[in-house]
């Protein structure tokens, strides 16, 4: 009897890390990247709630932050970072039209207005959401104040 009749052979070896390689690297491309979420910042006026009509975008600064905002319906405004999640360059507006996305003129990556995810690339996480509220006719976001 031998003494290696339980080990497995180095064929079935390189086999089953390379199954564990291809598993471990499929697991990663397929998970989306969670988005920030902007915080410790201040509420602060960005604009007048009539001044931004349902389905339409701006970008603008907004303390010292740029800013995406996309306004969804008559309660809804969504508010991402204007910075690339790729390379850092300002994301704009793109066509102002609700499918339309918000698109970055660097590389041209594209974000989804509802949710800040990536629709194409070359960036891969999602623009970072801050939040938003509407108090008597203004649309405020948390933002970094302006010094």
């Amino acid at each position: 009897m031998s003494c290696c009749q339980n080990k497995p052979s180095r064929r079935t070896f390189l086999a089953a890390g390379g199954f564990t390689t291809a598993a471990i690297t499929l697991a990663a491309c397929t998970s989306e990247p969670e988005q920030d979420e902007f915080s410790d910042g201040e509420m602060t006026p960005a604009l007048a709630l009539d001044e931004l009509p349902v389905g339409e975008s701006v970008q603008m600064a907004v303390g010292a932050n740029q800013i995406l905002m996309y306004r969804e319906n008559a309660e809804t405004v969504h508010a991402y970072s204007a910075v690339c999640t790729h390379q850092g360059c300002i994301v704009g507006v793109g066509e102002n039209e609700p499918t339309a996305p918000f698109v970055c003129p660097c590389h041209a990556s594209s974000f989804e207005k509802v949710s800040g995810a990536v629709i194409s690339g070359p960036a891969s996480a999602p623009l970072t959401r801050h939040k938003t509220t509407i108090t008597d006719g203004w649309v405020h976001v948390e933002v970094e104040p302006a010094t």
